[in-house]
């Protein structure tokens, strides 16, 4: 059972456990309240800050993917072209996203709509 599906289960079953102790046991209300909220907040860090490293599936050969321990392969696309890098700058805005007028290199300003042009970092 994964992570997730498993702390659903049991926040679903400490807020009946509090929903209980509301009706039944009003004077311990407040206790199963702050109850409830602490265990709502530790289980969010478990689920979403301890995740650890996801398990790879090791390759049976039939071209699912690289086998564990191996990295992947950095060839070249088709075309002598190289893998783009996950850190490359993206292609920079050669329109105006208010009218789609095509831009000059450099504009401030389009020179159709008027709007500042966006420019991002």
């Amino acid at each position: 059972m994964q992570r997730r599906a498993l702390f659903s289960l049991i926040n679903v079953a400490v807020a009946a456990a509090a929903l209980v102790v509301l009706f039944e046991f009003p004077r311990y209300a407040g206790y199963a309240v702050y109850a409830f909220f602490g265990w709502f907040v530790v289980s969010i860090t478990f689920v979403w800050f301890a995740r650890g490293t996801p398990p790879v599936a090791a390759s049976s050969g039939g071209g699912g993917g690289p086998a564990a321990g191996t990295a992947p392969s950095l060839a070249p696309l088709a075309g002598g072209r190289s893998a783009p890098s996950a850190a490359a700058a993206p292609p920079p805005i050669d329109f105006c996203v208010y009218c789609a007028t095509t831009l000059p290199p450099g504009a401030n300003r389009c020179l159709a709509c008027g709007h500042a042009v966006l420019h991002f970092a």
